[in-house]
């Protein structure tokens, strides 16, 4: 078992001489209980190493191949064997858990599906956290230092697991853990990148709107509820972010704030929202482009007081390289600070001493 400079992540690997290249596991440790990956035989060393860890809860299959290990696994800890739903309905034995796309695993742990016409219903862990992510199969570290798809012959529609494994690009990872071949400790956005935009079979910084998955954000109760669509991270957008936001009758997309920073346009696609600014509301219709410069003239809120539904594309600035980003929501008196990779909300009154705890 090698421990990882990802804390609490190690990996156990078996070399394959007909493939030269390694075939790899990993071991997670959670909190509320830790978790096994893709397990490969495990030695006495291997089980000792979890052992001594507090032994394993739930055992991932990413994809079918690694079913045998994975049974022996659970057996010897009594864990719980979780794969996605299309992946259970090829295996041999029962599935306790089934992941669903979207969904948290384990803490700060999210399940990602992959349209794979080899192994439908194949599932990616992302760890946010880290920048990292675990990829069963459906990326290969070959050669070392390098990523590749599986070889097309295997694929049946390679184009569009090319284009599935966008959602693995949209992740802007740091690190990315596979399954077989090298393992990618750094820089593995732009290796992604490079495998996904080598091909000549499809153009994957193409997609249409309603290509996009369609993410549900709720929150105070439901009375902010929206669909969202993230378009930009998912054709290698790094510099400007874009997406397209659904927003329903009677419901609001954000509180009112204004960047510090960071200017953006809304586009009106479909319906009537109502832009509510420090000036007012106003009513805008399809066609409508809304400029919010980054103060307090670009302040803005977004939300539906029509009857039918409205859509919107949103595009803003992203990736600035040595800046800050401080965001004021004049209703609350917050403060939304996030720099060097860390987010913080803190309320803008009462106003500390510069010398208060000091």
């Amino acid at each position: 078992m090698q421990l990882l400079a990802l804390e609490g992540l190690a990996m156990w690997s078996v070399w394959q001489p007909d493939r030269s290249l390694y075939f790899n596991a990993f071991f997670l440790q959670r909190p509320e209980g830790n978790i096994v990956v893709d397990p490969l035989p495990a030695s006495e060393t291997d089980l000792a190493f979890i052992r001594d860890r507090g032994g394993v809860r739930w055992v991932v299959l990413t994809h079918p191949e690694r079913e045998p290990a994975a049974r022996e696994v659970a057996a010897a800890f009594g864990a719980t064997v979780a794969t996605g739903a299309r992946t259970a309905q090829v295996l041999q034995g029962p599935v306790e858990r089934l992941l669903k796309d979207g969904e948290e695993l384990a803490s700060s742990i999210w399940i990602i599906e992959i349209e794979s016409s080899r192994k439908p219903g194949e599932i990616a862990l992302s760890l946010p956290e880290r920048r990292a992510a675990i990829v069963g199969d459906g990326l290969r570290g070959e050669p070392a230092g390098a990523l590749c798809m599986p070889p097309d012959n295997l694929l049946g529609d390679p184009p569009r697991t090319a284009l599935s494994l966008r959602r693995i690009w949209a992740l802007t990872l740091d690190v990315l853990l596979v399954g077989q071949g090298a393992c990618i400790f750094a820089g593995a956005d732009a290796l992604i990148g490079r495998c996904l935009q080598g091909r000549h079979d499809v153009f994957v910084n193409r997609i249409n709107i309603d290509e996009a998955p369609a993410q549900p954000r709720v929150g105070a109760g439901g009375k902010y509820a929206s669909l969202r669509q993230e378009l930009g991270l998912l054709i290698d957008a790094r510099k400007l972010g874009y997406q397209v936001v659904t927003v329903e009758p009677g419901k609001r997309y954000c509180p009112l704030h204004a960047e510090q920073y960071e200017e953006e346009v809304f586009i009106v696609l479909d319906g009537h929202p109502t832009i509510r600014t420090l000036h007012g509301e106003f009513v805008c219709r399809p066609g409508d482009v809304i400029a919010f410069p980054p103060g307090d003239v670009g302040s803005h809120q977004l939300l539906n007081a029509g009857t039918t539904s409205c859509r919107v594309f949103m595009l803003g600035m992203d990736g600035m390289e040595g800046l800050s980003s401080v965001t004021y929501y004049p209703d609350s008196d917050k403060f939304l600070i996030s720099a060097s990779g860390k987010r913080i909300i803190v309320r803008g009154s009462p106003q500390l001493d510069y010398y208060d705890g000091e």
